[in-house]
C-alpha cells in the first residue's frame, strides 16, 4: 500500500474553519514504519490592515472518521501538550497500521513554529492561493 493513499485518508477528515487549501505534510520511512507529521499551514496576508502578517486557519479533525477508514488498525492514541523538551506544538498522536504498513502519525494542532507561510490570503482579490504564485 502506498503512502499517497494513506495521505488521502488522513486529509479526508481535516476541515479548515477558514479558507485554506494546504496541509503541511512531512513523512519519512524508518525501520518501524512511516513517521508522519501533519500540521495546519501558515498563511501570509496580502492587502488590508494585516498586510504582511502571518496567520493560520483554525480547523477541526475528525479522529473517529480516520479510525473508521478501511485498512486502519490502531494500537494507541495520545494527546500531547506543547513541551520545550519534547513537542514544539500540541498534537494528537496515533500509532497503528494501514493495510499492514506500520505508521506513527502526529496531527499537530498548530503550525510548526518558525515554518514559512505556504499560502497567501489575498484580501484585495478575496482569494487564497499557494505561495509560489506570489512571485508572478
Amino acid at each position: 500500500m502506498n503512502i499517497a493513499k494513506f495521505k488521502r485518508a488522513v486529509e479526508r477528515h481535516w476541515q479548515y474553519h477558514a479558507p485554506s487549501h494546504v496541509l503541511v505534510w512531512h513523512h519519512h520511512e524508518a525501520d518501524d514504519g512511516w513517521h508522519i507529521e501533519v500540521a495546519p499551514a501558515f498563511q501570509e496576508v496580502v492587502g488590508g490592515e494585516q498586510d504582511g502578517s502571518k496567520v493560520w486557519a483554525g480547523f477541526r479533525y475528525d479522529v473517529s472518521g480516520l479510525l473508521a477508514e478501511r485498512g486502519i488498525l490502531i494500537e494507541s492514541i495520545l494527546a500531547s501538550s506543547y513541551c520545550i523538551e519534547c513537542s514544539e506544538t500540541p498534537y494528537i498522536g496515533i500509532r497503528g497500521t494501514y493495510f499492514g504498513e506500520s505508521f506513527r502519525l502526529k496531527l499537530h494542532l498548530e503550525p510548526i513554529p518558525n515554518s514559512e507561510p505556504v499560502e497567501i490570503i489575498d484580501t484585495i482579490k478575496q482569494q487564497v492561493r499557494e505561495i509560489q504564485e506570489k512571485l508572478t
